[in-house]
């Protein structure tokens, strides 16, 4: 397998800054659910147009359009084609190119988008294998363009906040961390009135040919951020093990429940655990142990300090203490965001910071080494479940730039 390390010596693209862009043009490929929210916030950011759509489905790129006459934009090109996604990348009146296809095809579509000139950012995961989130490196290395996972859940209130405490050293040097996405989507994965899947084959068919964890990014990004993953440590290695699954041929997700533990270069831990078809509440438990303190974000929000670690801190009083490191993106964002997107309003943020350090040139939030390094466990839980939990080590990513 291409592991990256047969290529020529080449910089890096940590903190990689690129030419300001007064407006930045967008070029859409895949024009779904997720997309067209997408098109209607970028209706409500300055600094941005969106001069291209992209959809196999007529009828996507018409919902598209209209959003954005509604708010009266010029009319972007439009490519409905086999190769219409190509042309997108190859345009020359797009800056950025902003995915929203099916996970299999993300990382081709950014790989192109780097080698016609363009930023990407792309839905997640950005890749479903080792060998395309290599790929992804070496290209946004070789043509210096910034490549994005749109990873909402980083700016999240309470996550934002934490990072934000822990880059304060309010918890102390962190040791473990626990991050999942527990959702219960059975209702979605079943078929409807009519026979017919309510999720697009696609999303079933991996799931169901998968046995770790499919959908790591929400868990883990945030995470990341906060245990500064590829900024002073890495990912080395994870053990991962995957429940029996239940329900019959007829439905071969349900039942299916994936854990697994990362240990860092430095000896640290972190917990990632997906489950998306059996009854419980939703939790993304979010839950950051340091040396100095606690904090986790489900079932309940709570906060917990040395010495008196045994009195954790909830309700009014937890909330004091989050405002105190509320994020400067929540303070910039949420107020505008909850107006036009409700509960959806972190995705406005993201939205809005991506654009604001395209204008100013500055380096991104998240980098390439984030989408690869949290979107490459898509292949090794599944690699190390399917060998009964059998530790695979995690690509570096970085080269040895880590530190």
């Amino acid at each position: 397998m291409y592991n990256g390390k047969n290529i020529e010596t080449r910089k890096d693209v940590l903190r990689l800054q690129c030419e300001p862009i007064e407006c930045v043009r967008i070029g859409f490929v895949g024009l779904g659910v997720r997309a067209k929210r997408a098109v209607f916030r970028m209706m409500h950011i300055k600094g941005c147009k969106i001069t291209a759509l992209c959809d196999l489905v007529e009828e996507n790129i018409a919902d598209a359009m209209e959003i954005i006459e509604q708010h009266d934009q010029e009319r972007p090109a439009c490519f409905n084609d086999k190769e219409g996604w190509k042309r997108v990348c190859e345009s020359t009146n797009v800056d950025l190119v902003y995915i929203c296809t099916d996970w299999a095809s993300h990382a081709d579509i950014a790989v192109y988008a780097m080698q016609c000139g363009k930023h990407v950012a792309t839905e997640v995961p950005a890749a479903t294998t080792i060998a395309d989130c290599w790929r992804l490196v070496d290209t946004a290395e070789l043509t210096r363009r910034h490549c994005i996972m749109l990873e909402n859940c980083c700016y999240d209130e309470f996550e934002a906040a934490t990072i934000n405490m822990v880059k304060k050293g309010k918890l102390g040097e962190i040791i473990h961390a626990e991050g999942s996405y527990l959702h219960d989507l059975r209702e979605r994965i079943s078929s409807n009135e009519n026979g017919e899947r309510k999720w697009s084959n696609w999303q079933i068919e991996f799931m169901d040919s998968h046995n770790g964890n499919p959908y790591p990014t929400h868990g883990l990004g945030p995470i990341a951020l906060a245990m500064n993953i590829h900024r002073g440590d890495r990912m080395k290695s994870i053990v991962s093990v995957s429940s029996k699954r239940v329900g019959g041929e007829e439905n071969t997700l349900s039942g299916t429940m994936n854990s697994s533990i990362i240990t860092t270069a430095k000896g640290k831990t972190i917990v990632v655990q997906h489950c998306i078809s059996l009854p419980r509440p939703y939790s993304r438990s979010f839950l950051i142990s340091g040396t100095e303190g606690f904090v986790q974000k489900y079932p309940i929000q709570q906060i917990a300090f040395a010495p008196d670690s045994d009195n954790a801190i909830t309700g009014e009083a937890c909330n004091e203490i989050l405002k105190e490191y509320t994020h400067h993106t929540t303070l910039e964002y949420k107020e505008i965001g909850l107006e036009l997107c409700g509960r959806r309003w972190i995705d406005y943020a993201m939205d809005s910071r991506l654009i604001y350090c395209l204008n100013n040139g500055l380096p991104l939030d998240m980098d390439v080494y984030d989408a690869v390094e949290w979107s490459c466990l898509v292949e090794l839980t599944d690699t190390s479940a399917r060998n009964g939990g059998k530790p695979v080590e995690i690509p570096d990513f970085t080269r040895g730039r880590w530190h």
